[in-house]
């Protein structure tokens, strides 16, 4: 099954064990049932909360978030980022990740977002990484 990680999901992964943990834990691992989908403008948002906020220092060093995404580099397989981004949601930052979704076939949206988890026309699913992590 294809699905997006939103970069909260990543970066609660990195700061803390949970839900989010578990499902990048089981990707890193090979053993989740579960392909992950991204764009490079996902990898850069990632790449940009976990490296530029000094607040996040408190929880993981600039050398593992930087281990951290370097890993993700190597695992997954960078799609190019969506062309034609339609406004669906109340966030349109967040328009791209449905658009990335619909473009390849994606299931499943793993998100803490509450634009995402409360947008009306799901078209995909959007699930919080708890649910998400109960299911798989």
């Amino acid at each position: 099954m294809k699905v997006i990680l939103d970069a909260n999901v990543f970066v609660s992964a990195a700061i803390q064990r949970g839900p989010s943990y578990r499902i990048v834990d089981s990707w890193f691992a090979g053993t989740g049932d579960f392909e992950i989908v991204m764009c490079p403008e996902l990898l850069g948002e990632i790449r940009d909360v976990l490296t530029t906020r000094p607040r996040l220092r408190k929880w993981i060093s600039l050398q593992d978030a930087s281990l951290f995404i370097g890993a993700i580099e190597v695992l997954v397989d960078l799609v190019p980022d969506p062309v034609e981004v339609l406004s669906v949601t109340r966030d349109s930052g967040d328009d791209y990740l449905i658009a990335l979704a619909r473009l390849h076939g994606v299931k499943m949206i793993v998100s803490g977002d509450k634009d995402l988890l409360e947008w009306s026309s799901q078209s995909p699913t959007v699930v919080t990484p708890a649910a998400f992590d109960d299911s798989h």
